[in-house]
């Protein structure tokens, strides 16, 4: 579905371009007699070649009947135009690989393995309660035999219209093709013997044995204990033409690499659209995307195994019999028939080339130009926008300025979110020059001559183009207590690189901007009297300027009342220790700073683990960091009466991450944290 939404897409784009060529059209039916026009002839002809990556589809790939990827195709190709309307004639070839990583393993569920034993009663309760629904049997590759694959090759040969769109040297066409193809299908094979080095446990059934251990005590209980399964044995897998595969039956070979397949003749259909584009008259150069269709063939797969199911039986009772070992074997048979069948359809990404020949068209006769006389000055409209150079996008937040020659007074605006500035109404007629500039780094300039204002629209466009390969900080101070924006803060920058700093206030409505230099790192925090912020780290490595202006950030700030938290940012710990590094150093000292600015603020530093780990084991291990910490904030000069220690180990999780509950590495780290709340 999203490769015919690609395709749709593209058709829809031509059509769109069918009404800019059409207006060029207009535009160019003035020009010299000596434009050519693009091809050169009315009626014309063209040969070309073409050739293109198919490519995969999802649905064939996955599908064990097939197991079909990517590909190529390669042709020749001659054509007929008349204006808009033309035909063209394909002959060529295709190619379609079979690369699947599932062709060259054979692996069968343990589901399966299981019922199919013969006496499959023994797992009857382990089958039930779905144990081995999620178990698999791989036969590794030293127990292969046979291992054959086969690419899809075929030869065609298309034909059908083709419509164009436009006259100048970029052009665009749709067309619609069908015809016929000789196609050998290919196939994938694989057969071998061997034993699976995968071991499962499963419930057990005594009392469903038919073939129990000789002397065995029965028990009453249907589960009696466990059984190991292990498996041996015969197995084939294949996808293929069922006329290949009767051919290979009836031939007797191993191997039916032995064997080689015919061409089978078949339809095939194509659709697509392209761009063209002409260097000349006489050559162009096409760029376009297709829809391939293939009728499939009637088809052949499966994956089948026999063998023995083998292992060792562990009882729950303890009597005479179950003292010993207790072993069992069994037959099975597993098959599994590969049954959907698809039709084969790939989209294509393709490049070609074609010359163009035939009759000349005649030279139109242009009438004498028409001479208008001038009108009047009038006053006009004047609309200003501004593009980023690097991105080539709007820019908003420009200073512009607009001075008229003679006059004293400028029009000082900016531009908004869509680089425009508010139309200026009815200025008077003059000689106008229009600068802009932000961050320090100006714009282009632009001017408005006094014979603009005679011109018939009645406004005059101009456009600015601004240079800064910079990228852009757009912060926001953001109250932690209620996600608000917080007006007036004071923030600072750091350049990692350079260790150089510069400070600025958030807005009115908490927005704060920094110009930030590529390839750099960056520590941004709130520096604020009654406030606190984590540093927070920003980058540009990675970064393409010529695709992003603006880095943003939401900046939290706590501010420093009774019952305040916050949890402090990148202060990690050494596995099982509680020793402060220089990377949680760094993160303190920030603490410092506002506990200094702040002399009257109290506060609890606490320190939480995950639930990995011993109660009271993780309780001792939070202690010993929190007191860690607040022995550092007590080296910096930071009042000890002033500082609480308090270790809650696992006792206070924030999400359900709890004793022998199975989550993910980032969820417990979610709960490995050190907080500071304020007391007073």
């Amino acid at each position: 579905m999203k490769k015919r939404s690609l395709l749709l897409s593209f058709v829809c784009l031509l059509a769109a371009m069918q009404v800019v060529i059409a207006q060029d059209d207009v535009v160019t039916s003035t020009a010299s007699t000596d434009d050519p026009g693009y091809p050169l002839y009315q009626t014309g002809f063209y040969a070309g070649l073409r050739g293109g990556y198919l490519l995969k589809n999802k649905s064939l790939w996955d599908n064990p009947l097939y197991h079909l990827g990517n590909g190529m195709f390669a042709e020749v190709n001659g054509g007929w135009r008349k204006n808009a309307f033309g035909w063209e004639l394909a002959v060529g070839m295709l190619n379609i690989k079979r690369n699947h990583p599932e062709m060259n393993r054979f692996t069968a569920t343990a589901e399966e393995v299981l019922r199919g034993m013969g006496n499959s009663g023994q797992f009857k309760n382990a089958l039930d309660s779905g144990q081995a629904k999620n178990d698999y049997f791989t036969f590794p590759e030293s127990t292969q035999q046979v291992s054959a694959v086969k690419d899809f090759k075929g030869y065609y040969a298309l034909t059908g219209p083709r419509l164009w769109f436009g006259r100048q040297k970029l052009q665009g066409s749709v067309y619609a093709q069908g015809g016929i193809s000789m196609n050998r299908f290919g196939y994938y094979y694989l057969k071998g013997n061997g034993a699976s080095p995968d071991r499962y446990t499963y419930s057990y059934n005594n009392t469903l044995v038919s073939s129990a251990p000789v002397n065995e005590v029965a028990i009453g209980s249907p589960t009696v204990g466990t059984a190991t399964a292990n498996v041996e044995g015969n197995y084939e897998k294949y996808g293929m033409t069922s006329a290949f595969y009767d051919a290979y039956k009836a031939d007797g070979s191993a191997n039916p690499a032995d064997i080689k397949e015919k061409n089978k003749m078949q339809f095939l259909a194509r659709g697509g659209a392209s761009l063209e584009f002409f260097f000349s008259p006489k050559v162009s150069l096409s760029a376009g995307v297709d829809y391939w269709y293939i009728p499939s063939p009637e088809m052949k797969g499966q994956a089948t195994s026999t063998g023995t199911v083998s292992g060792s039986i562990s009882l729950y009772k303890t009597d005479a019999a179950s003292e010993r070992d207790l072993r069992y074997s069994d037959k099975y048979t597993f098959t599994q028939p590969y049954m959907e069948k698809k039709n084969l359809g790939f989209l294509s990404a393709s490049l070609g080339v074609k010359i163009w020949m035939g009759k000349k068209r005649p030279v139109p006769v242009n009438d004498p130009p028409v001479i208008v006389p001038a009108q009047p000055a009038a006053d006009k409209n004047l609309a200003v926008k501004v593009i980023d150079k690097p991105t080539g996008k709007p820019l908003d937040g420009v200073n512009i300025r607009i001075e008229k020659e003679g006059d004293e007074s400028v029009i000082e605006t900016m531009t908004r979110e869509d680089g425009s500035i508010p139309l200026q109404r009815a200025l008077a007629a003059g000689n106008y020059k229009i600068t802009g500039i932000k961050n320090g780094i100006k714009t282009t300039e632009a001017a408005v001559a006094v014979t603009d204002f005679s011109a018939p629209p009645a406004t005059i466009y101009r456009e600015l183009i601004h240079n800064d390969i910079r990228f852009t900080l757009a912060g926001k101070t953001i109250n932690k207590a209620d996600m608000e924006p917080i007006p007036f803060i004071q923030t600072s920058l750091t350049n990692v690189t350079r260790g150089s700093a510069e400070q600025k206030t958030s807005d009115s409505i908490g927005r704060f901007y920094y110009q930030l230099d590529q390839r750099t790192d960056y520590n941004v925090i709130a520096q604020n009297k009654g406030y606190f912020s984590n540093r927070e780290k920003v980058t540009t490595k990675g970064l393409n300027r010529s695709e992003v202006i603006y880095v943003n950030l939401a900046l939290e700030v706590m501010e420093l009342k009774k019952d305040a938290s916050i949890v402090l940012k990148d202060i990690y710990y050494d596995y099982n220790k509680w020793d402060i590094r220089p990377d949680a150093a760094a993160v303190l000292d920030n603490l410092v700073k506002t506990l200094e600015e702040n002399p009257t603020v109290k506060i609890e530093l606490s320190s939480h683990t995950d639930s990995r780990g011993g109660d009271a084991f993780n309780m001792t291990l939070s202690r010993k960091r929190a007191e860690s910490a607040v022995r550092y904030l007590v080296s910096r000069g930071i009042a000890a009466d002033r500082l609480k220690a308090k270790g809650y180990g696992e006792s206070r999780l924030l999400n359900d991450c709890g004793n022998d509950v199975p989550c993910s590495e980032e969820q417990h780290q979610l709960n490995r944290r050190t907080e500071i709340k304020v007391l007073e």
